[in-house]
């Protein structure tokens, strides 16, 4: 189970950061929204990630 999280994990991170790196316009502010925004959405979706994965593997 830990090594299914920890995959899933590395996705959600990885994917979310990309996203918002890609698609962030403007200056070095712009580019600071968007990396708090992937830390956070990272955050939230790894918590998600984490109860589903334990419901459905326990």
């Amino acid at each position: 189970m830990m090594f299914v999280k920890a995959i899933v994990f590395a996705f959600i991170l990885t994917s979310v950061s990309c996203y918002q790196g890609y698609y962030v316009k403007g200056g070095s502010i712009e580019l600071g929204r968007a990396s708090t925004n992937a830390v956070v959405f990272s955050d939230i979706l790894i918590l998600l990630a984490d109860y589903l994965i334990a419901v459905l593997l326990t």
